[in-house]
């Protein structure tokens, strides 16, 4: 248990041996002090007391374990020996200090339809134990009395749900941090997970690619086979450099280096990549990292999954209602879309983190097959 947990409860348990304390030495002093002709009478409702403490202990722990169904035998057993104890005993306050202490007790151990009754017959037992008492007191002292008896149980009532809230409390709130913790590093793992997806799969769509080509070209012409290789090997060691930073957590992504890289890397494809807007709307760090991502996925899906001869990279400036009034709108398209798939469900993962990533950056995401033919991309991030 945590130990803040192990001190309140410690606290708890022995604010209920307090009250078990409480009880027991009420009664013996009660009884014992006043006066009967008839001992036993003294002894017996003494001995009536200690059912009373002993039921408050595994009452109140059910309680404070959550649960609100007190056991039936400890319940109405301890009311049962409440009403013995005010027919023998000759001592006046004794059925008034009792009713007061387990009036309370029955209020918060029990639920409503339980502790309803229960009360009732305590509110009554001290004006019927006045019937057996060899005191006699005037009603309108007695009443007076009564009430200070019942303002007594309604502390009673306070004290316990002071406890059960502290109890609360302090136990959401352990938890609660636990929660947090996990709850830290599991997006933790998620966000290190996309990202090597975005990483791997933008850099392995590239590789597969430049390889392709410079297998077909490996007998037409060498030379320029020769130069795919050498962009291979480069690519290779980029990607490689990139997961050993992602891994150590210090990466950064450059909005104009990963334009120009999924540029050469669709231009080898036979990709005619057209660029606007990039050098005018000047974005906010946080923008740019976002506009890279983005880039970098639809570059991979263009590979992945279009048989394009045309792809369109757009930078504009808007003002959005979901995003802000200077948004940065990044817009990639493409001209064919590969038949019979949808790319913005071949996609799998890569589109779902990058949605996720652009909704955690406060942007928006769309992706969507276009009129003609194509597909069109678009993030609007904040600026």
């Amino acid at each position: 248990m945590d130990p803040r947990l192990r001190t309140i409860w410690v606290m708890t348990l022995w604010s209920i041996v307090v009250l078990q304390s409480m009880i027991v030495l009420v009664g013996v002093m009660e009884v014992f002090a006043a006066p009967s002709a008839e001992p036993w009478r003294s002894v017996v409702a003494w001995l009536l007391v200690l059912p009373v403490a002993v039921a408050l202990w595994p009452l109140s722990l059910r309680r404070l374990e959550g649960r609100r169904d007190p056991s039936p035998w400890w319940y109405w057993g301890a009311l049962g020996c409440l009403i013995a104890m005010t027919v023998l005993t000759p001592s006046m306050a004794l059925p008034l200090s009792m009713a007061a202490l387990w009036g309370g007790t029955c209020v918060f151990v029990a639920p409503v339809r339980q502790s309803v009754p229960a009360v009732a017959v305590l509110l009554v037992l001290p004006w019927a134990g006045q019937l057996t008492s060899p005191v006699e007191i005037h009603p309108a002292a007695f009443a007076v009395i009564w009430t200070g008896g019942v303002l007594f149980s309604g502390v009673v009532v306070a004290g316990w749900l002071t406890v059960l809230w502290l109890w609360e409390i302090v136990q959401d709130a352990v938890y609660g941090e636990d929660a947090r913790s996990r709850l830290a590093v599991t997006e933790e793992r998620l966000r290190f997970s996309r990202d090597m997806h975005d990483l791997l799969g933008h850099s392995l769509s590239a590789l597969a690619t430049k390889s392709e080509l410079a297998s077909r070209l490996a007998e037409r012409a060498p030379d320029r086979a020769a130069v795919e290789i050498t962009e291979v090997r480069a690519l290779a060691r980029e990607s490689l450099s990139q997961v050993r930073s992602a891994v150590r957590g210090y990466r950064e992504v450059d909005l104009a280096e990963e334009v120009e890289n999924v540029r050469g890397v669709l231009a080898a494809d036979g990709v005619r990549v057209r660029i606007d807007g990039l050098d005018g709307v000047e974005p906010s760090h946080e923008a740019a990292v976002l506009a890279a991502w983005v880039v970098r996925e639809a570059g991979t899906n263009v590979l992945r999954h279009s048989d394009a001869t045309e792809c369109r990279i757009t930078f504009t400036r808007a003002r959005d209602s979901a995003v802000g009034p200077d948004a940065l709108v990044v817009e990639v398209s493409n001209d064919r879309a590969r038949t019979g798939a949808d790319p913005g469900e071949g996609s799998g993962s890569g589109l779902a983190g990058l949605r996720e990533r652009v909704s955690l950056g406060g942007g928006t995401l769309s992706a969507s097959p276009t009129r003609d033919g194509g597909f069109l991309l678009r993030a609007v991030v904040p600026g």
